[in-house]
């Protein structure tokens, strides 16, 4: 609301005319008229001062008309009221979200009417604040009452509830102790609603906890808006403009590492700097530590950091500059997960590839489905994964850490028996799932098996295998490993019909000729010379002939038993 029309507003709700108010207020009729009609843009303090104690005004109501004022005014610049122009400069190095902040500004434009919501969540680490003090530097203009930041603290213990977060924004609006004594704890939601509806402003809640910790801090009516920051998806606000933030593009990641160590030490090391960018997932917060880590190092090569990350188990450890640790981010919302989704958390560790089904993912946890799913929405809702078309997600840092919990809460032999368990689930389901492509199949028995995904037909089963070929081969090859040649063997035979379906996957040369040396094991020169033919087939399709020399050894063995 422009300045002209506060004033006008509370003149009239205070019973004046302008020659009353003049009176009362020592300013002249023509002073009030002229700012009444929008002539006089940006009045002096002491005649805002002044008017303010002809109306009898309130703290609440003078704070108004005070902000008001700054309406043609920059935000932040002097004689802009406390709180308004404390906006907390962003201290990170930024990189890339034009998309995300193209629709931010966009939200922006739409704030005419009424007040406008952004709820912006993403993992730990994601850079969800840093992106909002940057977005916030691109859309100030827009908002000539300024810009006020609240951190909700939403991962404390003892994050503070709405009514003390609406008192400390009453406060960034220049609302005096005095007024809120007066107006009591019960009538502070009708302030803040009247504060907030006269205001152009742009008000940040940080770190937000849940729903209902900011619920009642959305503002129902006025032109301000609103930002929220979280690790939670916040879905139970309902409609609003939502931002999720993930890993950082390639070349946007590398360019956040050249930012923090300078373009002539990046250029002078481009592979390592981007196997750093892929070794971080491309998180901002682990992207910030690597880059202040090696600037403080200026006599380490970028190649040194590079080898350092490469190894998994010492990964997350090297991932710390200071206080600042990129495990300790993650940690802090493990310990706010129930215990069923926090369990199912550690196991996911244990998916190769890192993205899932439920029914896998129940199987992994022993929870039956309805409740593996409860413990899926709570991981997506707590920020740990993400979900895309039915397959949840770890990133790359998260299912480190989370391999790092299991080892710490659970026996080696519980891990060892869950992953060899959940090894032979899948090749179960793949070989229920290839059967269906052989000439003249039905359902298999074991389709009604308890626990196993159910497959229709050809068709479902073929969506399976592709989807879930990153898991199921991860389990082919740990059970040749394990020297388990009947269930190599048994695999592959099953599959052999559906890779005449998918011949386009590389990997099947790799099955085949695993099958062929379990076969050759088993002492079936016959099975091995088949399987030997068939990897060599599907590679010749593909024009990728393997140049070992096993392949060429069990080609020649193949070529032999055919003759």
């Amino acid at each position: 609301m422009s300045f002209s029309m506060l004033l006008r507003r509370l003149r009239t709700e205070a019973g004046l005319t302008i020659a009353e108010l003049a009176r009362t207020s020592g300013v002249s009729v023509r002073g009030i008229s002229d700012l009444e009609r929008g002539r006089r843009a940006v009045p002096q303090r002491r005649t805002v001062e002044a008017l303010a104690d002809g109306l009898g005004l309130g703290e609440g109501q003078r704070a108004l008309l005070l902000a008001g004022r700054n309406g043609g005014r920059e935000p932040g610049a002097p004689g802009s009221e406390p709180g308004l122009r404390d906006f907390p400069r962003a201290t990170e190095a930024f990189m890339g979200r034009e998309t995300e902040l193209a629709r931010l500004v966009e939200a922006a434009a739409s704030a005419a009417g009424q007040p406008v919501v952004v709820a912006v969540s993403g993992a730990p680490g994601a850079g969800k604040t840093a992106f909002v003090l940057h977005a916030v530097r691109q859309i100030a203009d827009r908002f000539p009452a300024g810009q006020v930041l609240v951190d909700g603290r939403g991962l404390d213990e003892d994050a503070p509830e709405s009514a003390e977060l609406m008192v400390r924004v009453l406060k960034a609006f220049g609302v005096g102790d005095r007024e809120l004594a007066n107006t009591g704890a019960d009538g502070h939601p009708a302030l803040y609603q009247r504060v907030l509806s006269g205001q152009r402003c742009v008000l940040v809640l940080d770190n937000v906890r849940d729903e209902e910790q900011v619920r009642p801090l959305l503002p129902r009516a006025g032109t301000s808006m609103v930002i929220l920051t979280s690790r939670r998806n916040l879905a139970g606000l309902g409609s609003g403009h939502r931002l999720v933030l993930g890993e950082l593009s390639p070349d946007d990641a590398a360019g956040l590492l050249t930012t923090l160590i300078g373009r002539e030490r990046a250029e002078a090391e481009p592979a390592a700097i981007a196997e750093i960018a892929e070794r971080c997932g491309r998180l901002p917060l682990a992207l910030w530590v690597a880059g202040n880590w090696l600037a403080t190092r200026t006599a380490w090569s970028i190649r040194r950091l590079a080898d350092r990350l490469a190894v998994e188990e010492r990964r997350l450890d090297a991932l710390a500059a200071g206080d600042v640790r990129v495990s300790a981010a993650f940690d802090v919302s493990y310990r706010q997960l129930g215990p069923a989704a926090a369990h199912m958390f550690r196991r996911l560790a244990l998916i190769d590839g890192g993205a899932t089904t439920a029914s896998c993912a129940a199987r992994l946890s022993g929870q039956a489905l309805p409740a593996a799913q409860r413990s899926l929405d709570e991981l997506v809702e707590a920020g740990l994964l993400t979900v895309q078309r039915g397959r949840y997600r770890l990133h790359d840092l998260l299912r480190l850490f989370a391999g790092d919990r299991l080892r710490a809460e659970e026996t080696v032999r519980d891990i060892d028996s869950v992953r060899a368990d959940l090894h032979h689930w899948l090749l179960d389901n793949a070989m229920a799932a290839g059967r269906w492509h052989e000439p003249g199949h039905r359902a298999p028995a074991s389709h009604a098996r308890p626990g196993m995904v159910q497959l229709s037909g050809a068709d479902e089963a073929r969506e399976w295998l592709q989807a879930e070929g990153t898991t199921w081969l991860a389990a082919y090859r740990a059970v040749a490993a394990a020297g388990e040649h009947p269930r190599v063997v048994e695999v592959a035979q099953s599959l052999h019909w559906f890779s005449y379906r998918w011949m386009f996957w590389s990997h099947w040369p790799e099955v085949f000729h695993t099958a062929a040396g379990a076969a050759e094991a088993l002492e079936d020169p016959w099975l091995a010379a088949q399987f030997a033919y068939h990897a060599w087939a599907l590679a010749a399709y593909e024009g990728r002939l393997p140049k070992t020399s096993a392949f060429r050894g069990g080609l020649a063995r193949a070529r032999h038993h055919y003759a």
